[in-house]
């Protein structure tokens, strides 16, 4: 019973706005932590939940140890990227902070060029355990951002939110994860900041 209701933890609820083949994997990173409130989702709290997520997903092998250092570094990931995926729905450039610990992360997950028959090359961990799967990680975002898809992941823009999404819209341009849940509270919320903000027209005789 207890293994049931840990799976029940650890299983995620669908996303409505999926991003493409490995990219998935970042989306899925991200998405181990948005909201707040009785809304909020919260998975790889432990060393534990840590190797059960990776196993699941082929990133670690099942008889791989993982230590408190090493959640503490793919929450760093996880945290940083979604700084990058906030960045993305706002417009903005990431912040010196979320690109240093990114970096902090990066520089203890090498990747090594492995060159196929075919003429093409595959950035591949140079390392066994939680730093190659930090760096198969590190990878997909290289190459998402290679093959131009990497804008279109998002974090929404709703702060108490912050769950990541792949924007599917013709420009680009979307900004939350639902539009009838995050964007419709937003436009709501200005609504009322105009209503409040805006002077009432005097009477004219």
């Amino acid at each position: 019973m207890m293994m049931e209701g840990h799976e029940a933890e650890m299983e995620a609820p669908p996303m409505d706005k999926p991003a493409p083949g490995e990219l998935g994997l970042i989306q899925q990173l991200v998405n181990t932590s948005y909201g707040q409130g009785q809304r909020a989702h919260r998975v790889l709290t432990t060393p534990a939940e840590l190797r059960s997520w990776l196993v699941e997903r082929g990133l670690l092998a099942a008889e791989a140890p993982v230590t408190e250092g090493d959640l503490r570094r793919v929450l760093a990931l996880r945290e940083g990227l979604r700084a990058l995926l906030l960045a993305h729905s706002r417009g903005e450039l990431p912040t010196a902070e979320a690109l240093a610990a990114l970096n902090q992360v990066a520089a203890h997950a090498p990747l090594t060029a492995r060159f196929r028959q075919d003429g093409g090359v595959d950035l591949v961990p140079d390392l066994d355990g939680v730093d190659g799967a930090l760096a198969r990680l590190v990878g997909v975002v290289l190459r998402a951002i290679l093959d131009g898809s990497w804008p279109r992941l998002k974090a929404c823009a709703h702060t108490p939110c912050a769950r990541a999404f792949y924007d599917t819209s013709r420009n680009g341009s979307g900004k939350w994860c639902a539009m009838a849940k995050c964007g419709n509270r937003l436009n709501a919320r200005a609504y009322r900041r105009r209503q409040r903000t805006t002077p009432t027209p005097r009477a004219t005789c």
